[in-house]
């Protein structure tokens, strides 16, 4: 064998493993570091990605998800989500809006709603806790209870990738479609942050407890 056979041949081996404990040990974490840095980075990408999402698909409702947890003015950050379910609800997307929150805040809604033109009759709210996750609990459990099955989401862009995961842990057919203009839409890193913690707590902790409650019919 030549010697440039030889050199291209140690240049192609792939890298030698570990040949002790501490070098096993050494590149566990560097793994683990390297998992710890990313796991927050696709949390954050998924975030921003999902942002985007514009579903105009029909559905059986459309969800209103109640802004009193937002830092910050949640009476402008509610106007921008009433404007954008009432134009889904003019389009045709779903033939019933579902409010969600506490009774002050619902009424606070439905007027609003009936002032942009939805009539009171296909207006619907339920009285729930003031966080995404009791939200839509309580939600799934109507749906499941009326045999429905397909929601459109009506949030702020941050929030809407663990609504959505949220929504579908619980077997809700959740399609997107996050206010895109006016207070509380921005992406700012303040909010991404606080989605992106949000988001690992919930696939780590909250996502195995979830009960199944809206079944779907079998094709």
């Amino acid at each position: 064998m030549s010697a440039s056979s030889a050199d291209s041949l140690r240049q192609n081996r792939p890298p030698d493993l570990p040949k002790s404990p501490r070098g096993w040990l050494t590149a566990g974490i560097t793994l683990v570091v390297v998992l710890v840095l990313l796991i927050p980075i696709g949390a954050a990408m998924q975030i921003v990605l999902t942002a985007q999402f514009d579903d105009r698909t029909h559905t059986q409702a459309i969800v209103l998800m109640d802004p009193s947890r937002f830092w910050g003015d949640d009476s402008a950050v509610l106007q921008s989500r009433i404007d954008h379910a009432a134009d889904l609800y003019q389009a045709q997307i779903a033939p019933v809006i579902m409010l969600t929150g506490q009774d002050r805040t619902t009424a606070i809604e439905r007027k609003m709603l009936v002032a942009k033109g939805v009539p009171n009759r296909d207006i619907v709210n339920f009285t729930t806790s003031v966080d995404t996750l009791g939200s839509l609990q309580m939600i799934a459990a109507v749906m499941g209870d009326l045999n429905m099955e397909s929601a459109t989401l009506v949030t702020d862009p941050p929030n809407a990738a663990r609504a959505s995961a949220i929504a579908s842990g619980f077997g809700i057919d959740a399609h997107l479609s996050p206010a895109k203009s006016g207070p509380g839409t921005a992406m700012t890193s303040d909010y991404v942050g606080r989605e992106t913690a949000a988001l690992l707590r919930y696939y780590f902790l909250t996502r195995w407890t979830q009960p199944q409650l809206v079944h779907h019919a079998a094709n």
